[in-house]
Protein backbone atom coordinates (compact mmCIF):
# COMPACT_ATOMS: atom_id res chain seq x y z
CA UNK A 1 0.00 0.00 0.00
CA UNK A 2 3.26 2.46 0.81
CA UNK A 3 4.36 1.90 -2.98
CA UNK A 4 1.03 3.23 -4.12
CA UNK A 5 1.73 6.56 -2.54
CA UNK A 6 5.44 6.77 -2.40
CA UNK A 7 6.92 10.05 -3.84
CA UNK A 8 7.92 9.17 -6.99
CA UNK A 9 4.32 7.55 -7.52
CA UNK A 10 3.14 11.00 -6.48
CA UNK A 11 5.31 13.17 -8.73
CA UNK A 12 4.29 10.66 -11.90
CA UNK A 13 0.83 11.00 -11.30
CA UNK A 14 0.85 14.89 -10.75
CA UNK A 15 2.97 14.91 -14.20
CA UNK A 16 0.56 12.56 -15.74
CA UNK A 17 -2.44 15.25 -14.39
CA UNK A 18 -0.41 18.42 -15.64
CA UNK A 19 -0.04 17.13 -19.35
CA UNK A 20 -3.61 15.80 -19.13
CA UNK A 21 -4.98 19.40 -18.22
CA UNK A 22 -2.27 21.24 -20.66
CA UNK A 23 -4.02 18.61 -23.76
CA UNK A 24 -7.84 19.57 -22.51
CA UNK A 25 -7.68 23.39 -22.36
CA UNK A 26 -6.44 23.61 -25.56
CA UNK A 27 -9.95 21.37 -26.83
CA UNK A 28 -12.45 24.39 -26.76
CA UNK A 29 -15.24 22.06 -26.84
CA UNK A 30 -14.03 20.54 -23.72
CA UNK A 31 -13.65 23.84 -21.68
CA UNK A 32 -17.39 24.70 -22.52
CA UNK A 33 -18.48 21.15 -21.50
CA UNK A 34 -16.16 21.39 -18.21
CA UNK A 35 -17.87 25.00 -17.56
CA UNK A 36 -21.14 23.64 -17.59
CA UNK A 37 -20.78 21.12 -15.58
CA UNK A 38 -19.17 22.98 -13.20
CA UNK A 39 -22.60 25.07 -13.70
CA UNK A 40 -24.74 22.09 -13.03
CA UNK A 41 -22.65 20.60 -9.55
CA UNK A 42 -22.49 24.29 -8.04
CA UNK A 43 -26.61 24.20 -8.28
CA UNK A 44 -26.74 21.31 -7.46
CA UNK A 45 -24.58 22.10 -4.14
CA UNK A 46 -26.13 24.96 -3.49
CA UNK A 47 -29.68 24.17 -3.98
CA UNK A 48 -30.78 24.74 -0.32
CA UNK A 49 -29.67 28.59 -0.90
CA UNK A 50 -30.42 28.66 -3.96
CA UNK A 51 -34.64 28.57 -3.52
CA UNK A 52 -36.49 28.74 -0.11
CA UNK A 53 -38.85 26.15 -1.04
CA UNK A 54 -38.84 22.23 -0.53
CA UNK A 55 -39.20 20.00 -3.67
CA UNK A 56 -42.01 17.95 -2.69
CA UNK A 57 -43.65 19.26 0.21
CA UNK A 58 -44.60 22.96 -0.34
CA UNK A 59 -48.07 24.75 0.31
CA UNK A 60 -50.02 26.48 -2.32
CA UNK A 61 -47.61 29.07 -3.48
CA UNK A 62 -49.36 30.73 -6.73
CA UNK A 63 -52.77 29.67 -8.72
CA UNK A 64 -52.22 26.53 -10.89
CA UNK A 65 -49.88 27.23 -14.02
CA UNK A 66 -48.91 30.77 -12.48
CA UNK A 67 -46.30 32.22 -14.97
CA UNK A 68 -42.92 33.39 -13.86
CA UNK A 69 -42.71 37.11 -11.82
CA UNK A 70 -40.42 38.37 -14.95
CA UNK A 71 -43.06 38.03 -17.56
CA UNK A 72 -44.54 41.43 -15.85
CA UNK A 73 -42.25 43.27 -18.06
CA UNK A 74 -44.23 42.96 -21.04
CA UNK A 75 -47.26 45.23 -21.40
CA UNK A 76 -50.07 42.53 -21.91
CA UNK A 77 -48.72 40.88 -18.51
CA UNK A 78 -48.27 44.04 -16.47
CA UNK A 79 -51.28 43.75 -14.14
CA UNK A 80 -50.82 40.25 -13.48
CA UNK A 81 -50.94 40.33 -9.32
CA UNK A 82 -48.40 38.11 -7.16
CA UNK A 83 -49.58 35.79 -4.43
CA UNK A 84 -51.01 37.78 -1.46
CA UNK A 85 -51.65 36.44 2.12
CA UNK A 86 -53.67 38.57 4.15
CA UNK A 87 -53.70 37.73 8.20
CA UNK A 88 -56.97 38.60 9.36
CA UNK A 89 -57.00 40.84 12.46
CA UNK A 90 -60.18 40.81 14.74
CA UNK A 91 -62.39 43.46 15.93
CA UNK A 92 -65.19 43.85 18.00
CA UNK A 93 -68.46 45.45 16.72
CA UNK A 94 -71.23 43.84 19.13
CA UNK A 95 -70.14 42.65 22.51
CA UNK A 96 -73.41 43.47 24.67
CA UNK A 97 -72.14 41.30 27.41
CA UNK A 98 -68.21 41.78 27.18
CA UNK A 99 -67.24 38.25 26.09
CA UNK A 100 -63.87 38.73 24.71
CA UNK A 101 -61.54 38.30 27.22
CA UNK A 102 -58.20 37.55 26.12
CA UNK A 103 -56.43 38.16 22.97
CA UNK A 104 -56.80 40.66 19.90
CA UNK A 105 -55.50 40.18 16.51
CA UNK A 106 -55.16 37.36 15.06
CA UNK A 107 -56.17 35.39 17.80
CA UNK A 108 -59.18 36.31 20.03
CA UNK A 109 -60.64 34.52 23.35
CA UNK A 110 -64.05 34.18 23.96
CA UNK A 111 -65.34 33.30 28.00
CA UNK A 112 -69.54 32.60 27.80
CA UNK A 113 -71.08 32.51 31.08
CA UNK A 114 -75.22 32.96 31.28
CA UNK A 115 -76.50 35.69 32.84
CA UNK A 116 -80.01 35.23 31.76
CA UNK A 117 -81.50 32.06 29.01
CA UNK A 118 -81.17 35.16 26.35
CA UNK A 119 -79.38 34.02 23.34
CA UNK A 120 -76.33 35.90 22.88
CA UNK A 121 -74.68 37.69 19.51
CA UNK A 122 -71.04 38.29 19.56
CA UNK A 123 -70.04 40.21 16.39
CA UNK A 124 -66.65 40.49 15.05
CA UNK A 125 -65.36 41.75 11.91
CA UNK A 126 -61.63 42.07 10.02
CA UNK A 127 -61.16 44.48 7.15
CA UNK A 128 -58.77 44.95 4.37
CA UNK A 129 -58.14 46.56 0.67
CA UNK A 130 -58.14 44.84 -2.78
CA UNK A 131 -57.61 46.94 -5.75
CA UNK A 132 -55.83 44.70 -8.14
CA UNK A 133 -57.67 41.99 -10.84
CA UNK A 134 -59.99 39.76 -9.79
CA UNK A 135 -58.00 36.51 -8.98
CA UNK A 136 -58.54 33.05 -10.42
CA UNK A 137 -58.04 30.92 -7.09
CA UNK A 138 -57.90 32.16 -3.25
CA UNK A 139 -58.61 29.84 0.21
CA UNK A 140 -59.81 31.38 3.58
CA UNK A 141 -58.76 29.60 6.80
CA UNK A 142 -59.38 29.77 10.80
CA UNK A 143 -60.26 27.76 13.54
CA UNK A 144 -61.72 27.13 16.36
CA UNK A 145 -61.39 25.54 19.55
CA UNK A 146 -63.75 25.11 22.56
CA UNK A 147 -63.72 24.33 25.83
CA UNK A 148 -65.26 23.76 28.96
CA UNK A 149 -68.80 24.21 27.70
CA UNK A 150 -72.08 23.28 29.62
CA UNK A 151 -75.54 23.44 29.37
CA UNK A 152 -74.86 25.66 26.14
CA UNK A 153 -75.74 25.16 22.27
CA UNK A 154 -73.36 27.69 20.30
CA UNK A 155 -73.09 28.27 16.00
CA UNK A 156 -70.17 29.86 13.67
CA UNK A 157 -71.02 32.10 10.97
CA UNK A 158 -68.27 33.80 8.98
CA UNK A 159 -69.68 36.21 6.26
CA UNK A 160 -67.86 38.11 3.25
CA UNK A 161 -69.15 41.78 2.54
CA UNK A 162 -67.46 43.68 -0.47
CA UNK A 163 -67.59 47.18 -1.02
CA UNK A 164 -70.60 47.29 -2.65
CA UNK A 165 -72.20 45.63 0.41
CA UNK A 166 -72.92 42.14 -1.00
CA UNK A 167 -72.58 39.37 1.50
CA UNK A 168 -71.27 36.02 0.78
CA UNK A 169 -71.60 33.34 3.21
CA UNK A 170 -67.90 31.55 3.77
CA UNK A 171 -69.43 29.80 6.95
CA UNK A 172 -71.80 28.16 9.01
CA UNK A 173 -72.48 25.58 11.51
CA UNK A 174 -74.93 25.65 14.32
CA UNK A 175 -76.09 24.03 17.17
CA UNK A 176 -73.05 22.68 18.44
CA UNK A 177 -72.54 21.98 21.77
CA UNK A 178 -69.66 20.23 24.18
CA UNK A 179 -66.01 20.65 23.53
CA UNK A 180 -64.89 20.78 19.97
CA UNK A 181 -62.21 22.32 17.61
CA UNK A 182 -62.31 22.97 13.69
CA UNK A 183 -60.00 23.61 11.16
CA UNK A 184 -62.38 25.54 8.54
CA UNK A 185 -60.85 25.80 5.22
CA UNK A 186 -62.94 27.61 2.29
CA UNK A 187 -61.18 27.32 -1.30
CA UNK A 188 -62.32 28.53 -4.27
CA UNK A 189 -61.60 25.03 -6.79
CA UNK A 190 -64.00 23.32 -3.70
CA UNK A 191 -66.91 22.15 -5.68
CA UNK A 192 -68.92 22.00 -2.18
CA UNK A 193 -68.19 25.35 -1.33
CA UNK A 194 -69.26 26.47 -4.85
CA UNK A 195 -72.70 24.68 -4.70
CA UNK A 196 -73.22 26.08 -1.07
CA UNK A 197 -72.92 29.23 -2.77
CA UNK A 198 -74.40 29.04 -6.57
CA UNK A 199 -76.05 25.51 -6.86
CA UNK A 200 -76.88 26.14 -10.18
CA UNK A 201 -73.47 27.20 -11.38
CA UNK A 202 -71.11 24.36 -10.63
CA UNK A 203 -68.08 25.96 -12.50
CA UNK A 204 -68.40 29.15 -11.38
CA UNK A 205 -64.89 30.98 -10.60
CA UNK A 206 -65.77 32.57 -6.65
CA UNK A 207 -62.36 34.99 -7.13
CA UNK A 208 -63.90 36.61 -10.27
CA UNK A 209 -67.22 36.93 -8.68
CA UNK A 210 -66.09 37.62 -5.03
CA UNK A 211 -62.68 40.37 -5.78
CA UNK A 212 -64.25 42.52 -9.00
CA UNK A 213 -64.96 45.50 -6.77
CA UNK A 214 -61.86 47.76 -6.02
CA UNK A 215 -62.31 48.71 -2.32
CA UNK A 216 -62.31 47.49 1.60
CA UNK A 217 -63.68 44.44 2.39
CA UNK A 218 -65.09 42.91 5.32
CA UNK A 219 -64.86 39.17 7.49
CA UNK A 220 -67.56 39.35 9.61
CA UNK A 221 -67.26 36.62 12.46
CA UNK A 222 -70.83 35.98 14.30
CA UNK A 223 -70.86 33.53 17.22
CA UNK A 224 -74.32 32.65 18.59
CA UNK A 225 -74.47 31.16 22.36
CA UNK A 226 -77.95 29.78 23.46
CA UNK A 227 -77.97 29.09 27.01
CA UNK A 228 -80.07 25.59 28.29
CA UNK A 229 -79.73 26.61 32.18
CA UNK A 230 -78.95 29.49 34.06
CA UNK A 231 -75.24 27.59 34.68
CA UNK A 232 -74.68 27.64 30.66
CA UNK A 233 -70.76 28.50 30.21
CA UNK A 234 -68.41 28.10 27.43
CA UNK A 235 -64.98 28.97 26.16
CA UNK A 236 -63.96 30.02 22.52
CA UNK A 237 -60.78 30.53 20.79
CA UNK A 238 -60.49 31.83 17.71
CA UNK A 239 -57.17 31.83 15.73
CA UNK A 240 -54.95 31.34 12.77
CA UNK A 241 -56.74 33.68 10.77
CA UNK A 242 -55.89 33.88 7.12
CA UNK A 243 -56.64 34.98 3.70
CA UNK A 244 -54.19 33.89 0.94
CA UNK A 245 -55.23 35.27 -3.00
CA UNK A 246 -53.20 33.40 -5.45
CA UNK A 247 -51.39 35.31 -7.51
CA UNK A 248 -50.99 35.26 -11.52
CA UNK A 249 -47.44 35.01 -11.30
CA UNK A 250 -44.76 33.43 -9.02
CA UNK A 251 -41.05 33.31 -8.85
CA UNK A 252 -38.12 32.86 -11.09
CA UNK A 253 -40.03 29.85 -13.12
CA UNK A 254 -43.87 29.79 -11.86
CA UNK A 255 -45.93 27.54 -10.92
CA UNK A 256 -47.52 23.97 -11.39
CA UNK A 257 -50.71 22.77 -11.73
CA UNK A 258 -50.02 22.05 -7.97
CA UNK A 259 -49.19 25.55 -7.30
CA UNK A 260 -45.39 24.27 -6.69
CA UNK A 261 -42.32 26.17 -7.01
CA UNK A 262 -40.85 25.39 -10.72
CA UNK A 263 -37.40 26.19 -10.01
CA UNK A 264 -36.69 24.74 -6.64
CA UNK A 265 -37.42 21.49 -8.37
CA UNK A 266 -35.56 22.19 -11.39
CA UNK A 267 -32.47 23.27 -8.93
CA UNK A 268 -33.25 20.17 -6.93
CA UNK A 269 -33.42 18.00 -9.93
CA UNK A 270 -29.77 18.77 -10.62
CA UNK A 271 -28.59 16.64 -7.38
CA UNK A 272 -30.62 13.84 -7.78
CA UNK A 273 -29.40 13.80 -12.11
CA UNK A 274 -25.78 14.02 -11.17
CA UNK A 275 -26.25 11.57 -8.27
CA UNK A 276 -27.84 8.92 -10.48
CA UNK A 277 -25.35 9.80 -13.45
CA UNK A 278 -22.49 9.29 -11.79
CA UNK A 279 -23.88 6.47 -9.72
CA UNK A 280 -24.60 4.39 -12.82
CA UNK A 281 -21.47 5.35 -14.66
CA UNK A 282 -19.14 4.27 -12.08
CA UNK A 283 -20.87 0.92 -11.35
CA UNK A 284 -21.27 -0.02 -14.95
CA UNK A 285 -17.45 1.39 -16.33
CA UNK A 286 -16.48 -1.43 -13.05
CA UNK A 287 -18.32 -3.63 -14.46
CA UNK A 288 -17.34 -3.18 -17.68
CA UNK A 289 -13.50 -3.06 -16.57
CA UNK A 290 -13.72 -5.82 -15.14
CA UNK A 291 -15.77 -8.15 -17.33
CA UNK A 292 -12.89 -7.28 -20.47
CA UNK A 293 -9.69 -7.22 -18.41
CA UNK A 294 -10.89 -11.07 -17.22
CA UNK A 295 -11.74 -12.50 -20.59
CA UNK A 296 -9.14 -10.20 -22.54
CA UNK A 297 -6.20 -11.40 -20.02
CA UNK A 298 -7.83 -15.18 -19.70
CA UNK A 299 -8.83 -15.77 -23.29
CA UNK A 300 -10.09 -19.64 -23.56
CA UNK A 301 -13.41 -20.77 -22.07
CA UNK A 302 -13.69 -17.50 -19.53
CA UNK A 303 -13.70 -15.05 -22.76
CA UNK A 304 -16.10 -17.19 -24.88
CA UNK A 305 -18.60 -17.25 -21.91
CA UNK A 306 -18.17 -13.60 -21.07
CA UNK A 307 -18.78 -12.43 -24.53
CA UNK A 308 -21.52 -14.58 -25.32
CA UNK A 309 -23.38 -12.94 -21.92
CA UNK A 310 -22.46 -9.27 -23.85
CA UNK A 311 -23.79 -10.96 -27.23
CA UNK A 312 -27.27 -11.99 -25.58
CA UNK A 313 -27.42 -8.72 -23.33
CA UNK A 314 -26.62 -6.26 -26.31
CA UNK A 315 -29.45 -8.08 -28.01
CA UNK A 316 -32.21 -7.51 -25.39
CA UNK A 317 -34.59 -4.27 -25.41
CA UNK A 318 -33.32 -2.27 -22.84
CA UNK A 319 -36.15 0.30 -21.99
CA UNK A 320 -38.58 -1.97 -22.21
CA UNK A 321 -36.14 -4.35 -19.94
CA UNK A 322 -35.54 -1.83 -17.82
CA UNK A 323 -39.33 -0.95 -17.27
CA UNK A 324 -40.36 -4.65 -16.53
CA UNK A 325 -37.48 -4.55 -13.83
CA UNK A 326 -38.86 -1.26 -11.88
CA UNK A 327 -42.07 -2.55 -11.81
CA UNK A 328 -41.19 -5.71 -10.60
CA UNK A 329 -38.83 -4.53 -7.97
CA UNK A 330 -40.58 -1.40 -6.69
CA UNK A 331 -40.10 2.31 -8.08
CA UNK A 332 -37.23 3.28 -6.02
CA UNK A 333 -33.91 5.65 -7.24
CA UNK A 334 -31.48 2.76 -6.52
CA UNK A 335 -32.86 -0.02 -7.82
CA UNK A 336 -33.22 2.63 -11.16
CA UNK A 337 -29.03 3.13 -10.82
CA UNK A 338 -28.49 -0.91 -10.27
CA UNK A 339 -30.44 -1.50 -13.12
CA UNK A 340 -29.00 1.09 -15.25
CA UNK A 341 -25.39 0.15 -14.90
CA UNK A 342 -26.14 -3.45 -14.82
CA UNK A 343 -27.08 -2.83 -18.76
CA UNK A 344 -24.66 0.04 -19.35
CA UNK A 345 -21.44 -2.46 -19.58
CA UNK A 346 -21.17 -4.43 -22.54
CA UNK A 347 -19.98 -1.87 -25.36
CA UNK A 348 -17.23 -0.94 -22.79
CA UNK A 349 -16.25 -4.87 -21.99
CA UNK A 350 -15.94 -5.63 -25.90
CA UNK A 351 -13.89 -2.32 -26.07
CA UNK A 352 -11.48 -2.72 -23.06
CA UNK A 353 -11.31 -6.48 -24.13
CA UNK A 354 -9.88 -5.34 -27.69
CA UNK A 355 -7.11 -3.76 -25.76
CA UNK A 356 -6.08 -5.76 -23.06
CA UNK A 357 -5.47 -8.47 -26.28
CA UNK A 358 -3.12 -6.16 -27.61
CA UNK A 359 -1.70 -5.13 -23.93
CA UNK A 360 -0.77 -8.36 -22.75
CA UNK A 361 1.13 -9.44 -25.48
CA UNK A 362 3.32 -7.09 -25.42
CA UNK A 363 7.30 -7.51 -24.41
CA UNK A 364 6.76 -5.78 -20.24
CA UNK A 365 3.64 -8.19 -19.85
CA UNK A 366 5.75 -11.20 -21.08
CA UNK A 367 8.47 -10.02 -18.77
CA UNK A 368 6.50 -9.46 -16.15
CA UNK A 369 5.35 -13.46 -16.29
CA UNK A 370 8.61 -14.52 -16.44
CA UNK A 371 9.85 -13.01 -13.47
CA UNK A 372 6.98 -14.91 -11.76
CA UNK A 373 4.04 -12.63 -11.62
CA UNK A 374 0.55 -13.44 -11.40
CA UNK A 375 -2.74 -13.40 -13.68
CA UNK A 376 -3.97 -10.99 -11.08
CA UNK A 377 -0.99 -8.65 -10.22
CA UNK A 378 -0.50 -8.24 -14.20
CA UNK A 379 -4.28 -7.55 -14.29
CA UNK A 380 -4.25 -5.02 -11.41
CA UNK A 381 -0.97 -2.81 -11.98
CA UNK A 382 -0.22 -3.38 -15.33
CA UNK A 383 -3.48 -3.78 -17.48
CA UNK A 384 -5.61 -1.91 -15.94
CA UNK A 385 -3.71 1.75 -15.72
CA UNK A 386 -3.06 1.23 -19.06
CA UNK A 387 -6.67 1.21 -19.93
CA UNK A 388 -8.12 3.49 -17.63
CA UNK A 389 -8.17 6.41 -19.85
CA UNK A 390 -10.22 4.37 -22.49
CA UNK A 391 -12.25 3.38 -19.89
CA UNK A 392 -12.67 6.76 -18.26
CA UNK A 393 -13.70 8.61 -21.64
CA UNK A 394 -16.28 5.53 -21.83
CA UNK A 395 -17.75 6.67 -17.97
CA UNK A 396 -17.99 10.30 -19.10
CA UNK A 397 -20.22 9.46 -21.61
CA UNK A 398 -22.38 6.98 -19.71
CA UNK A 399 -23.50 9.68 -17.69
CA UNK A 400 -25.59 11.18 -19.89
CA UNK A 401 -26.78 7.87 -21.01
CA UNK A 402 -27.52 7.40 -17.62
CA UNK A 403 -29.55 10.50 -17.47
CA UNK A 404 -31.75 10.46 -19.94
CA UNK A 405 -32.87 6.31 -19.10
CA UNK A 406 -33.79 7.95 -15.28
CA UNK A 407 -35.77 10.28 -17.13
CA UNK A 408 -37.36 7.97 -19.53
CA UNK A 409 -38.35 5.73 -16.44
CA UNK A 410 -39.70 9.08 -14.83
CA UNK A 411 -41.79 10.33 -17.49
CA UNK A 412 -43.36 7.28 -18.60
CA UNK A 413 -44.41 7.03 -14.64
CA UNK A 414 -41.89 4.44 -13.47
CA UNK A 415 -39.83 6.73 -11.26
CA UNK A 416 -39.33 7.40 -7.73
CA UNK A 417 -42.09 9.23 -6.35
CA UNK A 418 -40.65 9.94 -3.33
CA UNK A 419 -37.21 12.05 -5.18
CA UNK A 420 -37.83 15.52 -7.51
CA UNK A 421 -36.49 14.78 -11.18
CA UNK A 422 -36.48 16.36 -13.88
CA UNK A 423 -37.95 13.63 -16.14
CA UNK A 424 -40.93 13.68 -12.86
CA UNK A 425 -41.55 17.24 -13.92
CA UNK A 426 -41.91 16.46 -17.46
CA UNK A 427 -43.92 13.80 -16.47
CA UNK A 428 -46.62 15.52 -14.24
CA UNK A 429 -46.76 18.81 -16.94
CA UNK A 430 -47.96 15.92 -19.13
CA UNK A 431 -50.32 14.50 -16.73
CA UNK A 432 -51.42 17.71 -15.85
CA UNK A 433 -52.13 19.11 -19.02
CA UNK A 434 -49.51 21.90 -19.10
CA UNK A 435 -48.63 21.39 -23.20
CA UNK A 436 -52.57 21.97 -23.66
CA UNK A 437 -52.63 24.49 -21.70
CA UNK A 438 -48.99 25.68 -23.33
CA UNK A 439 -47.86 26.06 -20.10
CA UNK A 440 -43.96 26.30 -21.44
CA UNK A 441 -42.57 27.66 -18.08
CA UNK A 442 -42.80 24.47 -16.70
CA UNK A 443 -41.94 22.08 -19.96
CA UNK A 444 -39.01 23.99 -21.19
CA UNK A 445 -36.84 24.15 -18.03
CA UNK A 446 -36.49 20.96 -17.48
CA UNK A 447 -35.96 20.00 -20.97
CA UNK A 448 -33.36 22.40 -21.32
CA UNK A 449 -31.94 21.05 -17.81
CA UNK A 450 -31.61 17.71 -19.38
CA UNK A 451 -29.99 18.85 -23.06
CA UNK A 452 -27.83 21.09 -20.62
CA UNK A 453 -26.00 18.27 -18.60
CA UNK A 454 -25.94 16.17 -21.35
CA UNK A 455 -23.92 18.01 -23.40
CA UNK A 456 -21.80 18.87 -20.81
CA UNK A 457 -20.46 15.37 -20.51
CA UNK A 458 -20.67 14.63 -24.40
CA UNK A 459 -18.54 17.94 -24.84
CA UNK A 460 -16.02 16.92 -22.27
CA UNK A 461 -15.94 13.07 -23.52
CA UNK A 462 -15.09 14.35 -26.84
CA UNK A 463 -12.56 16.31 -25.64
CA UNK A 464 -11.07 13.26 -23.62
CA UNK A 465 -11.61 10.93 -27.03
CA UNK A 466 -9.34 13.54 -28.79
CA UNK A 467 -6.50 13.35 -25.88
CA UNK A 468 -6.81 9.40 -25.70
CA UNK A 469 -7.15 8.53 -29.35
CA UNK A 470 -3.63 10.12 -31.30
CA UNK A 471 -6.16 9.49 -34.23
CA UNK A 472 -8.39 11.93 -33.55
CA UNK A 473 -6.30 14.96 -32.70
CA UNK A 474 -6.83 18.09 -34.16
CA UNK A 475 -3.97 20.00 -35.95
CA UNK A 476 -3.42 23.01 -33.60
Amino acid sequence: MASLFSRDKRIIWMRRIRNFWEEFSHTKIGLVGLGLLVLYILVAALSPWLTPYDPIAQPRLAQSFAMPEWVTVFPQFSNLTKTRRITLSWNVENDPLNLVTGGWGTSVGVQYKAGDLQPVLLVLHSKFSYAEIPPNEFFQQFAYQSTDTKDVEYSVTLNLVTPEGEIYQFWDEGGLTGDRGQWVTRDSKDPLFIAALFPNEPGKHLGKVFFTQKGEYTFVLELRFRPKSMDATAQLEISDSKLVILGHVHGILGADYFAKDIWAQVVYGAQLSLAIGFLAAIVGTSIGILVGVVSGYLGGIADEVSMRIVDILLCLPLLPLLLALVNLYGRNVYYIVLFIAIFGWQGLARVIRSQTLSIRETAYIETARASGAGGFYIMLRHIIPNIIPVAFASMVLAVPSAILFESALSFLGFGDPRVPTWGKMLQHAFQSGAFINLAWWWIIPPGIAIIGICMAFVFIGFAFDEIVNPRLRRRR
